[in-house]
Order: structure tokens, then sequence, then C-alpha cells
């Protein structure tokens, strides 16, 4: 699997938001919290991230929290397994930046749960 993340694996569209709150199951693992329901069509999993306002005020301390999420499912997606398609979206629950190490245990974590819960 490459380690890339395409434009067309990105989640985008009120749509699928509205879909993962309302029918979506999560599995916690502070810093993270990863939302996750089934999609119709056949492709890669669908991926999004959220740092709210609320807990990380700093615009700057947002992004680099995405980024450092983003690159930890990058690197580590096939942990996911090779499953019908789905839609992860992972919330930051954390108050303040944390080490790039800490966050990409959080996100294998995660994703280790995930892929054993679709077996």
């Amino acid at each position: 699997m490459i380690n890339g993340l395409p434009k067309h694996e990105r989640l985008k569209g009120r749509h699928w938001f509205g879909v993962l709150f309302e029918q979506g199951q999560s599995i916690k693992r502070f810093p993270l919290k990863l939302v996750y329901t089934p999609v119709a069509e056949k492709g890669p999993n669908l991926f999004g991230v959220s740092v709210p306002k609320r807990n990380v005020p700093t615009a700057v301390v947002r992004n680099r929290i995405k980024r450092q999420i983003r690159e930890a499912y990058r690197l580590n997606k096939s942990l996911a397994g090779a499953h019908e398609q789905e839609a992860l979206f992972f919330i930051f629950q954390g108050r303040e930046a944390l080490p790039c190490v800490r966050i990409e245990q959080a996100v294998k974590d995660l994703l280790m749960r995930f892929s054993e819960s679709k077996k």
C-alpha cells in the first residue's frame, strides 16, 4: 500500500459528517477519538481530522496537531486493514500539543482496535 494521502481519500462534504455523527461508532484512546461508519462505495478509506477550537484556542497549535495526526495516519493506514470502505474521522480531545510519538502511538492503537472490531 502506498503511503500517500491523496485528495480522493479525504473526507469532505456535510453529508459525511452528518452520517458519521448520527450512525457512526466510536473508539477512544486519549488524546484521540475515532468515529467511523461504513461507506457504500468501493475504494480506500475516507479520512478526516478535527481539533476543536474550544480545546486548543491557538490556530498555529491546532494546525500543527492536525498535521501530526494526518502524518501518523498516512504512515499507518495499512493497519486499518482491507475491509469494505469506511469513513474514519479523528477528533483530538486534548488541551495542548503533544509529542509526535504520543500522537502516532494513539493513531496506531486506534487503527489496530478498529481493524480488530471489523473481523
